[in-house]
Parts: C-alpha cells; structure tokens; sequence
C-alpha cells in the first residue's frame, strides 16, 4: 500500500498547476511546457477533481489563486526548488579540497583574513578550514592537508616527520585606545581589570612572573575561554588583556590596540608547528606561504617594536 493514498497517481498535474501559479496565466504556463493552452486547462481541472478541492478562480483576463492553491503553491514552489538544487549539485562538477585544520586563534586571526587570496589561487579547489579544539592531537589519525598546532609540548614534535616549526608567540599585556585618555604605565596593568582566555589564567600568570613588577595584583578578572572574546572585550574598553601580539598587528598599527608604555616583550610557553601528513605539491605551496606569511608578520613586529620602544631583551625576535 502506497504511503501517500492522498495524492493522485499521477504527479504531472503538480509540475503544471506549479507553473501556472508562478506566472499567473495560462498562456504564459502553456508557452514554458511547450502544450497548448487547452492541454493546461485540462490538468488544472484534473487536479482539482482529484483534489477535490478549488485552486483557481478563472476571471475574464486574469486568475486568481484561492485559499488552498496558495497553500499548495507554496509547498511545490520549495519542494521543486529542493529538487533543483540537490540535481544541479549532482551535475557539477566535484572540487577538489584543500582542508587547512588550525588552532582556532590562528585560524581566526591569520587564515580567515587570507581566504579570499587562498580562493583566487586554487580556483579549482574548495578551502576547507576546521578550528581545532585538541591541544595535542594524534597526528596519524588527522585527515587533513595541513594541520597547525598551538602546543606546549615542543619536545614532542621537533624533528618529526611532516613537522615544520613556524614560530612562538610573543606576548604583551593589550589595551584599547579608548580606556585611557593617557598613555598606560607598566604597573597600571597590575589594577586594571584583567580578561582571560583561559580558565587557568596562565597567559598572565606566566607574563605577571617574568614581568617583574614591584606591588601585587589588585584588579578583577573575567574569563572568556577563548582568545576572541577576550580580544573583542579588550577592543571595547573592558580591560586588558595578554596575547600574542602577532594575532593583533592590524589592531597594532592602527592604534586600535596598544602595549603600556614600557613594554617587555615575552615568550609563552607555547609554539605554533605546522604538520603536513601528505607531501603534494599545493600542499607544499600553502606551507611554503605560511613560512612567508609568518616572516612577514615578525618583520612588522620588528618595526612596531622599534617604533614604539618595546624592549625586545626577553625574546629571540
């Protein structure tokens, strides 16, 4: 027994009352099915006897859809659009893909602004970018092209197979320009409001330790868990926040984000290492960008630090 006993036999009558319903004339209709006008007439009423229901009202020059005909224009109109698109999905041609896995911060602040140049270059391939939410994940069960890591286990892949150091992090306390009318001091930081992307607090527990600031910690903290909240809460005056300056550098030279006066800049006790499983040649390609790309961003760090004064004595920069 069919499991739809409601619907008639045949489905051709839908494909033309859909038809007429769009275009709201008969001729119009008869002309895209290529039948004659009379043919159109005659499933419209078919169907409706089959219906047993009034789907349109035919005036002298016009017609008009009733109640249950917009209703079951509706229903067809997404149904066929459905169909159209899941077909001309089949026909097209299948894209090859490029998955690009990375630590989420990286993958926010450096690839997404660069999708659009990765697009333009492998016009034939489709970007596939996965934020990667596992700190130290097994590299042999990772399928993708590329996969960057933000890890604190730098023993753990230095001279490893497919494994390609890319940098560490260089980090400072940030603060938008509109807190402070002033410049922020180094020890201003110590009761300032401190935002966190972490729930273990260890970017500034690690850059308070090796800052050496005289007097103790007195300002209030609020945790994000993740490093764009903690930035998009330090952008509008909330507080300050410690990072790794190269996820902020046009924030940086736009004056958008600024260091307090003084600054030391850190290293974290994290590293970014770039894992390719599959040596194939875009593959090398994007990697070899990711090189340039990343000694293009230290080369302007350079330059801010200089103009700036940012002491670089703790870092290999």
């Amino acid at each position: 027994m069919s499991p739809y006993i409601n619907l008639p036999y045949s489905h051709n009558g839908f494909k033309v009352f859909e038809v007429v319903a769009r275009l709201m004339s008969f001729t119009k209709a008869a002309d895209e099915l290529n039948v004659t006008q009379s043919a159109v007439s005659r499933q419209i009423k078919q169907l409706e006897d089959e219906l047993n229901a009034t789907l349109l009202i035919r005036k002298h020059r016009t017609i008009e859809l009733t109640a249950k005909g917009k209703e079951l224009y509706e229903v067809l109109a997404q149904n066929f659009h459905n169909l159209e698109s899941l077909i001309a999905q089949w026909k097209a041609p299948a894209k090859k893909r490029i998955v690009i896995k990375s630590a989420l911060s990286y993958a926010t602040r450096v690839l997404l602004p660069n999708v659009a140049m990765l697009n333009e270059k492998y016009p034939e391939h489709e970007i596939v970018i996965i934020p990667s939410f596992e700190e130290d994940p097994v590299l042999e069960q990772e399928d993708c092209d590329l996969l960057i890591l933000n890890t604190r286990q730098r023993d753990r892949y230095v001279g490893r197979n497919g494994i390609t150091f890319l940098r560490a992090e260089y980090m400072a306390p940030v603060y938008a320009e509109l807190m402070s009318k002033t410049d922020i001091q180094i020890e201003d930081v110590l009761i300032l409001p401190h935002l966190h992307a972490t729930l273990d607090h260890q970017d500034w527990k690690y850059w308070l330790e090796n800052a050496g600031l005289k007097g103790s910690k007195r300002s209030r903290d609020t945790v994000f868990f993740s490093l764009e909240l903690a930035l998009s809460a330090c952008l509008s005056g909330q507080g300050v926040t410690v990072t790794d300056l190269l996820l902020v550098l046009p924030e940086l030279k736009r004056k958008f984000l600024k260091c307090p006066e003084n600054i030391t800049l850190q290293h974290s006790d994290w590293q970014y290492f770039c894992y390719q499983k599959n040596h194939t040649p875009i593959a090398d390609e994007i990697l070899q960008w990711l090189l340039e790309q990343t000694s293009s961003e230290i080369t302007q760090l350079k330059r801010l630090c200089k103009k700036f004064n940012w002491s670089l004595n703790q870092v290999d920069l």
